[in-house]
């Protein structure tokens, strides 16, 4: 698997406040404890788009935008660009399995990879 090219990786503390924030907005906390993934445990009343892996080159955003990246396999945080996480995810090999939200600091939207080959997105962004 290629690394992902990234700016900042936030210590323990950075990343369990950043979460805490994520998770009051996005999931629903009892399937968390049944499911384990941040991806897997939507609230049920958010309104979810399921599109191709292969669709994330069309995330409506600048290439240089900063954003989090928060890998749910290795449970650290990132801080990188549109730009590098398109890198990141056009060079998976088949076999990768990779499991991690994006979303900017003000988690007004958020865009899941799946290790189903899928990205999911919800919130305040269209992605086509």
């Amino acid at each position: 698997m290629v690394g992902l090219k990234y700016k900042v990786c936030f210590t323990s503390d950075e990343v369990s406040r950043i979460l805490t924030s994520f998770i009051k907005q996005y999931v629903d906390t009892e399937k968390l404890k049944k499911y384990y993934l941040l991806w897997n445990s939507l609230n049920k009343n958010l309104i979810v788009k399921c599109l191709p892996i292969e669709k994330i080159k069309n995330l409506p955003f600048p290439s240089d935008k900063s954003v989090l990246l928060y890998d749910e396999r290795q449970k650290m945080l990132y801080g990188t660009t549109i730009k590098d996480i398109i890198g990141f995810v056009q060079n998976l090999e088949q076999w990768d399995e990779v499991d991690a939200c994006i979303f900017d600091k003000d988690i007004d939207w958020v865009v899941a990879i799946t290790h189903e080959d899928k990205i999911l997105c919800w919130g305040n962004i269209d992605i086509r």
